[in-house]
């Protein structure tokens, strides 16, 4: 067990030389190790990542045995996962010290230590550069070594005899303070500098090599592995204890990996302590302020880093660089402080700042000037408020508007409205005859001072200029209702067009892309608008003026005031269709003909048999009973027509318990819906192509659909039956033996009101004559729909209690009135 001990004593001091800026690890067996020591363990000695073959003969190389080796594999096989997860995090790995480096080993806390992040909190000044974790203060090994070097116990000398004879060793320095030259004897050299050490071991290594004293053989010192010191950061910090660090470290060093000072920890009064003696005092405001870091002196073993309470702790908000807290000498004032904020801000108002200091009994507040500022001394506790600069301006005056430029400018160049309205440029569509110059009174009031363009212009009116006048040049378009014609009915873009002086009638047909081709050219209409004559105030029946035109090319009659009829502001140009301009109109055949498809009609004439010849006739298959036609709903709908529809069907829905829907007029969906929307017609197509031409052949319109089926050898039963299902057709079926293929009615069948629809579309219903029911007759494809009987609400309790008790009151009523008779 005593040897397990040593082995991990040295594996432990091999670790601390590996990271120059680390906690202390406990020293013990590995069984008693806890996981995160274990970890810090097998980081120092870089197992990790490692193959199982690769990770014992590391271990091998650091001095441990099978039983070590073995007995650390099972620990790591039983370390907790989430502990892993912070040692794959190559932020958080402890690096080898003679690696370079670009993170900290040791960080601050990753949250700040003032949690409040929001303006309205302020945070000590410097606090920020112990969070930041893109900075370090870690030493840089790296260096040559520093020739003030204190060279101490465990660094590693390195001895280079060069010239006539050439040497070099690495030695040591013993818990003694020796290093041992070969065929020279121990040397002291702990506590000498590295200068001193040299000179030491140049008289030493005179004795074995004589050239040292003609200069024929020299030697060089070099520190090439350092050593690890401890030091102690107590008082005001955030994470005070022992740390083991680089000896090449400085005080700045351990404050970083410490957390600099707590919340109530000074920033300017850090003191290190050696040998029981202050030997520095530290002021962090002079790193920070003037980058001066003279007394960041080097650290040494058993040194003591004591964080002392503020004395006096001020804070600086509003307009300044840098708001924050900052701590105070006796001998600063609150010019210093500023100065410590970065100075004013762009916006700060420089004249005086106010001071809120909590006195002996209340609080006060004292109005500081500027001039007074270098004086002024500081209470802790005091708050420095700086103003912003009001938002007013000593000098301006606008101008906005009809003008080429517009905005600000200062009234001690323009000091009167001539001037600023030759600077500023009216347009050329600007209201000459009256602009509006907007002014504060003393009062600050508002008040309108109105004015013409020109009159300034040539002098004949002068307005000097007061601070904040606001000047409103006016466009003439401004003041006016928007121009515009509109252009509807057969060009390709109908709507309103922005008007335009010598706007014709063709230049609107042409802004609006053109005529379409059932335009009627020689019946234009135009509607103008009825403007009042003079002075006159009577009404007048006339709503506007009309005027017809004819713009034919080959117009013999058109004259010129026709062709070039010009518009005015607002008139309505309609193009009218032409009466005989017809597009074509298409229906469909489908289904059991010999030339199915699409067909154009001939005319308004054509009907349902005259479709059929076109298509060849009908296929020997083709079952002319059970042909359908489909037909639109709503043909050439509007958005007036889908208004009335969406009303009535909302007035159904009303009567009939459903809900309203309530859409707009103006809503395409509803037009589409409706124009999309189509209906099976009942025809007859056998008796039609009978008899052509006869009631029943009806007239075919745009968007007509006629299917005709094959030959149906089936018929089918729907709803209240026991099976509905599919039943062969044969001649003579009836009714009833539909009925009872599919096993009769069930239950809750509603006999009387059973129904028929037919493969073409036409509904058949049961008759009732007294107690004889008269079903339709049943062809191929028929389909049977049997409806349900609507459930009876049943009587509740309370209504059954109460019917009894009627019934009973009645009976008793009766029994009365006959004993009464007797």
């Amino acid at each position: 067990m005593t040897r397990i001990y040593k082995i991990l004593l040295f594996v432990l001091v091999l670790g601390i030389t590996a990271a120059p800026v680390r906690a202390q690890v406990p020293i013990g067996n590995i069984e008693n190790l806890t996981d995160q020591q274990l970890v810090v363990l097998m980081s120092q000695y870089q197992l990790f990542g490692l193959s199982e073959l690769e990770m014992e003969m590391k271990a091998r190389e650091k001095g441990l045995s099978s039983d070590q080796i073995t007995l650390l594999k099972k620990r790591m096989a039983l370390l907790d996962p989430s502990i892993l997860k912070e040692v794959n995090n190559p932020a958080k790995n402890v690096s080898d010290p003679y690696e370079p480096r670009t993170k900290p080993v040791i960080k601050t806390a990753g949250a700040p230590r003032y949690a409040d992040t929001s303006t309205s909190v302020l945070r000590p000044y410097g606090a920020s550069i112990f969070e930041n974790q893109n900075l370090s203060f870690d030493p840089d090994i790296n260096i040559p070594t520093p020739q003030n070097y204190v060279i101490g116990v465990n660094d590693q000398i390195t001895v280079d005899v060069f010239g006539v004879s050439d040497i070099t060793k690495k030695l040591k320095v013993t818990p003694d303070g020796f290093i041992r030259f070969p065929n020279l004897g121990p040397v002291k050299v702990a506590g000498l500098t590295i200068e001193e050490a040299r000179i030491k071991m140049r008289n030493a290594l005179t004795k074995i090599y004589p050239g040292m004293a003609n200069g024929s053989v020299s030697v060089q010192l070099s520190v090439t592995q350092i050593r690890t010191i401890r030091v102690t950061v107590i008082g005001e910090i955030t994470r005070p204890g022992n740390y083991d660090i680089s000896s090449l470290s400085t005080l700045m060093n351990a404050l970083f990996v410490s957390g600099g000072p707590n919340t109530i920890g000074s920033f300017r009064n850090i003191e290190l302590v050696r040998n029981g003696k202050t030997i520095s005092v530290f002021d962090l405001y002079d790193f920070l302020l003037k980058a001066d870091l003279t007394k960041n002196r080097l650290l040494q073993d058993g040194d003591v880093i004591r964080v002392n309470p503020y004395t006096a702790r001020v804070a600086v908000k509003g307009a300044v660089k840098k708001p924050a807290l900052f701590d105070v000498k006796s001998n600063e004032t609150a010019a210093d402080i500023i100065r410590f904020a970065g100075g004013f801000a762009d916006l700060g108002y420089k004249e005086m700042i106010r001071v809120y200091r909590m006195g002996a009994r209340n609080k006060e507040v004292i109005s500081v000037k500027a001039a007074a500022l270098p004086q002024f001394q500081l209470v802790s506790g005091d708050t420095l408020v700086v103003d912003q600069l009001a938002n007013m301006y000593a000098n301006r005056v606008t101008i906005n508007g009809a003008v080429y430029y517009a905005g600000a400018y200062g009234i001690n160049e323009m000091p009167s409205l001539k001037d600023l309205l030759l600077a500023a440029r009216p347009r050329e569509d600007a209201y000459i005859a009256r602009a509006l110059l907007r002014r504060l009174k003393p009062d600050f009031n508002p008040e309108f001072i109105n004015f013409n363009i020109n009159d300034v212009l040539s002098g004949k009116t002068n307005i000097p200029l007061v601070r904040e006048d606001s000047i409103q040049i006016y466009h003439i378009s401004d003041l006016r209702e928007k121009y515009s014609v509109v252009i509807e009915g057969e060009v390709n873009r109908t709507g309103t067009y922005l008007f335009s002086e010598n706007m014709t009638v063709q230049d609107l047909v042409l802004m609006a892309g053109g005529y379409r081709d059932g335009a009627a050219l020689q019946k234009i209409e135009v509607s103008r608008r009825l403007r009042a004559a003079g002075n006159t105030q009577k009404d007048s029946a006339v709503y506007s003026l009309i005027r017809e035109i004819n713009l034919l090319a080959d117009n013999a009659n058109a004259n010129t005031d026709e062709l070039n009829f010009r518009l005015q502001p607002f008139d309505v140009v309609a193009v009218r269709k032409s009466p005989v301009y017809k597009e074509q109109i298409g229906v469909t055949i489908e289904g059991e003909v010999i030339y199915p498809g699409k067909y154009t009609l001939a005319g308004n004439a054509e009907r349902i048999s005259d479709l059929v010849k076109r298509a060849g006739g009908l296929k020997q298959k083709g079952f002319a009973g059970g042909a359908v036609l489909i037909r639109k709903t709503y043909r050439d709908i509007s958005e007036n027509d889908a208004a009335l529809v969406n009303t009535k069907a909302n007035l159904i829905n009303t009567q009939s318990g459903k809900a309203a829907v309530v859409t707009s007029s103006s809503d395409t969906s509803i037009i589409n819906d409706l124009y999309n929307e189509q209906k099976p017609v009942g025809i007859r197509l056998d008796k039609i192509l009978e008899n052509p031409g006869s009631a029943e052949d009806l007239f075919l319109v745009e968007g007509d659909v006629l299917k005709v089926p094959k030959e149906l050898q089936t018929i089918q039963t729907f709803g209240a039956v026991n099976v509905p299902k599919q039943i062969v057709y044969y001649e003579g079926i009836r009714f009833k033996d539909a009925l009872r293929e599919s096993g009769r009615y069930s239950m809750n069948a509603s006999r009387k009101n059973a129904y028929v629809i037919y493969p073409n579309g036409q509904v058949r219903k049961t008759r009732n004559l007294l107690f004889i029911r008269f079903h339709p007759s049943i062809r191929p494809g028929t389909e049977i729909y049997v409806p349900a009987k609507k459930p009876k609400a049943k009587l509740s309790t309370g209504e059954v209690v109460g019917i009894f008790s009627s019934l009973t009151s009645l009976v008793s009523i009766l029994i009365v009135l006959i004993n009464t008779n007797k």
